[in-house]
């Protein structure tokens, strides 16, 4: 007996062992992929999709079960379909809604303004700026970029012979490359937030101080009740900065279309979240760069010359301008078009000429991102909402992904025509035949669906001769003649197959593409209430409607007798539909901005380089041979005469020393 129990308590534990091994196999298995797990910022973008899709869907429960079951509603029943779309309309900073947002309860809009602030252009990349300062903390780990490779590069400028003590000193108090990397990441996730928090207490004084002076309680109310001056000024600053345009009255900011100076502070709270918030983040930290002593200044230099490769919300200085000009063109178009088209009007005639003024350069920077609206806009001429249709789609925030390879070499054709002429021309011709190209595939579908057809079939045809055909004609007999022709048939269709599958990809992933498609679905959706059945539905609206969902402004020409926006009377595929084009529009860009994160054109080691031998040549050692003896360093852009592989935006070369010539003997 006791032989078995012994037995039976062996085979036991020889299990459990076995259970732990495997689950200790398993575990260190779980634990190795992740560590070979190579992580990618454009990863950031799908999590990015993933979270807002999850605050969406979130938003839209919380509004409805605070509106049905803990402050129910005394205005309308909340469906969750409606509850869905605004909180995503929030969350996306759109702005379209398809129930009255001044009606719900101030619980409901406190919720969503914070979903708002979260999704908030400039918060929400705030997680990328954590990730990529946490790798560049540690040396060894996950690396998001190639700025993690010069670690172990050792430079000839350190040497102790080559500074004074004035410059030893100076150089001995300036951060590691190490250091600097992971500073600067510090300092942007603080800057930002700051600029933020400014720009969000500035406005809500503002606007608070004004409407507590300048109206009576009375002529705030909303269904009768008074609506608190700064609640009403928190909304208006959290929507206007990111984007969505909602208020606390139904009729939104008509009641203030006669207002000037609201008018002006609304205008300026939308362009400081949008227009003028990279060219006021740069100029934030130039002025800081001032201000810190000089030691810390090669930090700040390290985030002007990567800009928007560390941070979205910061533009190189050429896009910067570029970026305003197109802005600022677009709004003056708009203005200009505006005032021919509706100064006129018999719709504005009771308005004086500054207020008409007032009213299209209103609309027109609300039409660039926010939704604020002090008219009716359909009162406005088809051909000035076709000017708000544009500005509603395009973006100048695309114009940071530019490539300034083309600017950079034509610079350096100049600088140097001999090495880089040849190459520029080859450069600019295969650009232009690329937007050639492009714009033939674009505007003439069909003649190059045509020429594609024709291109690759003689191409086939002649592969397949070539290959399969005999040599002489006197080895040919019909069999022969019939199974090359099948083969060549085969290559035919098999080029044409794969051609035909990898352009129609390319199509349907094309932003375009989608817009036509949902523009067709809600119309296909909405066949049974279009014109000429409901006048209030055309062809028109949904196009405005779709536009602006997509451009993340919120702009509707509405329906009557209804406050909210147009969407509110389509059905549910359709406000389905507009919540995927909210989507879209949102994260349009985002995935390329997370792919330039990966590539840092200015070095730490390469700036720290620049900073010493600045702090050598402003102390010089006397007992250094001088720069006739002996030259410095010389730090040049890359071109194309010297395009060799390096981690660097930067090629550092030194000259050498006055060395013997062969034929010259060495003196010792």
């Amino acid at each position: 007996m006791d032989s078995r129990y012994d037995q039976r308590t062996l085979n036991e534990s020889d299990s459990k062992t076995s259970e732990r091994s495997s689950s200790s196999t398993i575990t260190s298995k779980r634990k190795s992929l992740w560590k070979r797990y190579k992580w990618q910022m454009k990863d950031y973008f799908y999590i990015h999709i993933c979270i807002f899709i999850f605050n969406g869907l979130l938003g839209g429960l919380v509004v409805v079960i605070i509106e049905n079951y803990i402050k129910p509603n005394r205005f309308m029943r909340v469906q969750f379909i409606d509850s869905w779309f605004v909180a995503s309309s929030c969350v996306y900073n759109c702005g379209l809604t398809t129930m009255d947002f001044a009606r719900l309860s101030t619980y409901s809009q406190v919720a969503l303004m914070l979903f708002t602030i979260a999704s908030g252009i400039t918060v929400s990349t705030l997680p990328a700026l954590m990730i990529k300062a946490r790798t560049h903390k540690r040396e060894q780990g996950i690396m998001v970029d190639n700025d993690h490779l010069a670690y172990n590069i050792q430079s000839e400028s350190t040497k102790k012979s080559e500074y004074s003590l004035e410059a030893e000193k100076k150089i001995s108090r300036l951060p590691t490359a190490e250091q600097l990397r992971y500073r600067a990441y510090l300092f942007c996730l603080l800057l930002i937030p700051l600029t933020c928090i400014t720009i969000y207490v500035t406005a809500y004084v503002c606007i608070g101080g004004w409407l507590q002076t300048q109206y009576k309680p009375y002529y705030l109310k909303q269904d009768g009740r008074p609506v608190n001056p700064w609640y009403a000024s928190f909304i208006i600053t959290v929507t206007g900065f990111n984007q969505n345009g909602l208020t606390t009255w139904s009729d939104n900011l008509t009641r203030f279309v006669n207002d000037t100076i609201l008018c002006t502070f609304v205008m300026l709270l939308v362009m400081s979240g949008n227009s003028f918030f990279p060219f006021i983040f740069r100029n934030v930290i130039m002025f800081v760069r001032w201000v810190v002593p000089w030691h810390h200044k090669i930090i700040f230099d390290y985030i002007l010359l990567n800009n928007h490769r560390l941070s979205t919300v910061l533009y190189p200085t050429i896009q910067t301008r570029m970026y305003l000009t197109v802005t600022f063109g677009l709004y003056a178009l708009s203005i200009i078009v505006s005032f021919v088209l509706d100064y006129n009007s018999q719709s504005f005639a009771s308005y004086s000429a500054g207020k008409r003024l007032l009213i299209f350069v209103f609309h027109t920077i609300q039409a660039r991102f926010a939704g604020f609206q002090t008219i009716d806009i359909t009162l406005l001429a088809e051909g000035t909402l076709v000017i708000y249709l544009l500005l509603m789609a395009v973006k100048p925030q695309m114009l940071c992904a530019l490539d300034k390879a083309p600017f950079e070499l034509e610079w350096q054709t100049i600088q140097d025509k001999e090495t880089v002429y040849i190459e520029a021309e080859r450069r600019q011709s295969s650009l232009d035949s690329i937007d050639d190209a492009s714009i033939n595939s674009n505007v003439f579908p069909i003649r190059h669906f045509y020429r594609y057809l024709r291109n690759h079939s003689v191409d086939a045809r002649q592969r397949a001769e070539q290959h399969f055909a005999p040599k002489t004609d006197s080895h040919r007999s019909p069999s022969r003649t019939r199974k090359t022709t099948q083969i060549k048939l085969r290559l035919f269709l098999f080029l044409i197959a794969r051609r035909m599958f990898s352009h129609s990809f390319t199509f349907l992933t094309r932003t375009r593409t989608w817009l036509f498609i949902f523009i067709f679905l809600i119309c296909a959706f909405e066949s049974h209430h279009m014109t000429p059945i409901d006048e209030n539905v055309t062809f028109f609206k949904i196009v405005f409607e779709v536009i602006s969902a997509f451009g993340a402004v919120g702009l509707t020409t509405g329906y009557p007798n209804i406050k909210s926006s147009f969407s509110a009377v389509l059905s549910v595929p359709s406000k389905v539909i507009l919540i995927l084009t909210m989507l879209m529009g949102r994260h349009r860009g985002l995935l390329d901005s997370m792919k330039d994160q990966e590539k840092i054109e200015y070095s730490a080691y390469t700036l720290l380089e620049r900073w010493k031998r600045m702090a050598r040549d402003e102390h010089p050692n006397p007992n250094f041979p001088t720069e006739s003896e002996l030259l410095p360093p010389e730090i040049k852009p890359r071109t194309f005469a010297s395009n060799r592989p390096s981690r660097t935006r930067y090629i550092i070369e030194r000259p050498r020393p006055n060395a013997p010539t062969r034929n010259q003997r060495s003196i010792y």
